[in-house]
């Protein structure tokens, strides 16, 4: 066999093998591949579709750019199977007391005085219970806790791919399509839900659209879609904020849309912002 078919050979099947079931430390297999990358202007002006929650997301935000609609090529990585838990977090507290509620509090610039603020309350918030996504935590505590355990945070293409499920899947979603699959405005009852509460998608990953924002690795510019090279962008070397996908708790439908994105300083520790970890398929 020519040594090309037998990479091609080698490749297939580990995919059919592996892609949708749980590696260890429940992360999912991403094989390599193209896709496309982000809306047309003409998608991007579109109003979704008129049902309950579009008006909503349009009255409380305005969108970042999420155009030109590019190509992109990404190697195979691995995505993390559900966002990181507070059990899990409250682990890596454990281990690194350096990202404690008091000390990471008072590291410059690190994290904000709403760090973890949930753990610490008089009255317990439904959040802060072991399986529910960890919140009120900084892009510096999430990309700590992923290098911590030999991963890091995923790219901004690593996570829109995560929810391709072929090159071209940008068809805009609907409130009733999404019910079973994320927790946002319309079902999430205001809180944050378990993490692996709802239908994963195709590839075994659960909660990449709804429950919480994700944090990502790489930094906002608006002009970045335009420039960013084919071959397994990472984003700008600086910007105005870290870039975070998927919406959350309390968004309506058009902030779950594959391709939706906003940004956040990397200090700030809000209600709504959680974050998973993702690892290349070889060491780079």
């Amino acid at each position: 066999m020519k040594p090309y078919l037998l990479t091609a050979f080698i490749w297939i099947c580990l995919t059919l093998s592996s892609e949708g079931s749980d590696f260890p430390d429940k992360m999912i297999l991403i094989p390599p591949g193209d896709f496309r990358m982000g809306r047309t202007e003409v998608e991007s002006a579109k109003v979704a579709p008129q049902e309950e929650g579009d008006s909503y997301t349009k009255k409380l935000f305005k969108p970042i750019p999420e155009t030109p609609i590019h190509d992109v090529s990404l190697p195979a990585y691995y995505m993390d199977s559900h966002e990181v838990s507070n059990q899990e977090f409250h682990a890596f507290v454990n281990k690194n007391p350096e990202w404690n509620i008091i000390y990471a509090r008072g590291k410059q610039g690190k994290a904000d005085r709403n760090y973890l603020r949930h753990w610490d309350s008089i009255i317990p918030q439904a959040s802060s219970g072991e399986s529910f996504p960890v919140v009120y935590v900084s892009w510096f505590a999430a990309d700590a806790y992923c290098r911590a355990h030999g991963k890091r945070l995923p790219t901004e293409a690593e996570w829109e791919r995560s929810v391709h499920v072929s090159a071209s899947a940008n068809s805009k979603i609907s409130v009733k399509s999404m019910k079973s699959k994320s927790w946002f405005y319309f079902n999430s009852l205001q809180t944050t839900h378990p993490v692996q509460s709802k239908t994963p998608n195709t590839r075994g990953i659960f909660h990449l659209q709804g429950n919480v924002w994700e944090w990502v690795q790489d930094w906002y510019h608006a002009k970045y879609y335009s420039i960013a090279p084919y071959q397994n962008p990472s984003g700008p070397r600086s910007g105005i904020g870290k870039v975070i996908r998927g919406g959350g708790w309390n968004d309506g439908i058009e902030r779950l849309q594959a391709t939706s994105r906003d940004y956040a300083k990397p200090h700030y520790a809000v209600q709504d912002i959680g974050f998973r970890c993702a690892r290349s398929s070889k060491p780079q």
